[in-house]
């Protein structure tokens, strides 16, 4: 089954057909576990990087502790393993060995680094790529001559350029035309080390879906917002739990994403504006942890938690937690090249 989320409830622009004014495409990408090539769109696969050309490296620490990329898989390894075995009639448990329960909480987050890196420059880890081709949204933020996005990023926090908080991995975004790569690199180096597993993103391939979104409701005049909220509380007295809500139903897509408008729902609303030239700036990409309201669930998603054939994940199938709940890269919409700015919410 292709991952598809379901219709919105309600076509929001009926009740006001002013928002019509505000709709935007996003691509919604879908991650799922899976073995893309250097060829492909993925979330954790290869990149088409030209073997002539340096990779990235990042030298802002020091000896750091964290954990190996291979204890990291591991985890996910035994989390698999686990949850694959038949419990015991009336269990709800996953039936973990001592053993694998206790290397499990050595990694976990409420365990402690388990390994240290020596403070040599690390290799940056590929953390996505999209190509115009497949992602609908891409291609307006794609300078000219350029339909591939490469996204890169540095396993630790703490850089001066990671975002407006001390929140995520420092994140380099690098545009190409992928008809130039002639001599694609055969092995991308990987970090010896990560901040947290879950800055390691499992290989993933991508399934593009474009939605239409109407913006967080903190960025519209502040009377329509009022005339939504009144809207919104007579159709919970009609319909009461079941009522859909304007914020988390009818606006906003989660999940990874190309362009679209973003939320602010952690804190108050923060005009992004570029560093190069003052503009204010447009969202790119965001790199989803929880999924969000249940209403957007794709239905191959919904089938699964019904089925209860799946592990339990935070995550999701990239098991990728970047800051709070999305970590978010903003462009410029007047020069595609100046730098990006990185947000969390």
């Amino acid at each position: 089954m292709r991952p598809t989320t379901p219709y919105r409830p309600l076509d929001i622009t009926v009740p006001f057909p002013e928002l019509t004014a505000y709709a935007r495409t996003a691509t919604l990408l879908h991650p799922r576990a899976g073995a893309p090539t250097a060829a492909d769109s993925s979330v954790g696969g290869p990149l088409l990087w030209p073997a002539d050309e340096a990779w990235p490296m990042c030298a802002e620490h020091g000896r750091v502790p964290g954990v190996r990329p291979e204890r990291a898989r591991r985890y996910e390894r035994i989390v698999e393993a686990a949850w694959a075995r038949p419990r015991p009639d009336g269990s709800d448990g996953v039936p973990y060995t001592d053993a694998e329960r206790a290397e499990l909480d050595e990694m976990s987050w409420s365990g402690h680094q388990p390994d240290r890196h020596d403070g040599s420059p690390l290799p940056l880890l590929a953390l996505a790529q999209l190509h115009a081709r497949d992602v609908p949204d891409l291609a307006p933020f794609a300078p000219p001559g350029t339909d591939l996005l490469q996204v890169l990023w540095c396993p630790f926090r703490g850089h001066e350029d990671a975002s407006f908080g001390d929140y995520g991995p420092s994140t380099r975004l690098y545009w190409r035309r992928a008809a130039d790569v002639i001599e694609p690199l055969s092995e991308q180096p990987e970090p010896a080390i990560l901040e947290r597993k879950e800055f390691l993103p499992n290989p993933c391939v991508l399934f593009p879906e474009q939605v239409v979104e109407y913006p967080y409701a903190d960025c519209l005049p502040r009377e329509l917002v009022e005339r939504i909220d009144a809207w919104e509380d007579a159709f919970e007295e009609r319909l009461g739990a079941a009522a859909p809500c304007y914020q988390y139903d009818l606006s906003l897509a989660p999940g990874w994403k190309i362009g679209g408008w973003d939320s602010w729902h952690r804190t108050d609303l923060v005009r992004v504006y570029c560093g190069a030239c003052g503009t204010e700036m447009r969202l790119l990409l965001t790199i989803d942890s929880f999924g969000g309201a249940r209403s957007w669930l794709p239905y191959d998603e919904a089938r699964e938690v019904r089925d209860d054939t799946r592990p339990p994940s935070l995550y999701g199938p990239t098991g990728i937690s970047a800051a709070r709940d999305e970590y978010r890269a903003f462009a410029c919409p007047t020069d595609p090249r100046h730098p990006h700015r990185m947000s969390s919410q």
